[in-house]
């Protein structure tokens, strides 16, 4: 459970969006990037993507769409719900963060939920 008044700074590396979320060509990113591009979302503006991300997390603090687990002695945020795209849409898709500090969470991947 998350105590209330708390809020993680959320860190989306670099890379992550541009070389991974919107890559078409990426072994393993390739259909999340099909996914992300056929909402709107542009390679060329991947804080698009990064602030779609974001504000989900915002948006949902504080619900049952926000949860914490552990993964290998590792703890992770997965949020589960809607997001903004810039073609108007509201596509349904699962972000996990994974904590790197106290307070500190770096994107690790966000799959496009299909129920």
């Amino acid at each position: 459970m998350i105590d209330e008044g708390w809020w993680p700074v959320l860190e989306i590396p670099d890379g992550k969006l541009v070389d991974y979320l919107l890559n078409p060509e990426h072994p393993t990113g390739g259909p999340k990037a099909r996914f992300f591009l056929s909402f709107g979302f542009d390679r060329s503006r991947p804080q698009e993507l990064g602030r779609a991300l974001l504000a989900q997390a915002d948006a949902l603090y504080g619900t049952e769409a926000l949860r914490l687990v552990q993964v290998d002695g590792r703890v992770r945020l997965v949020v589960e719900g809607p997001i903004a795209a810039p073609d108007g849409r509201r596509p349904r898709v699962r972000v996990v963060w994974q904590q790197q500090a106290a307070i500190a969470w770096r994107l690790i991947t966000a799959v496009p939920l299909t129920r």
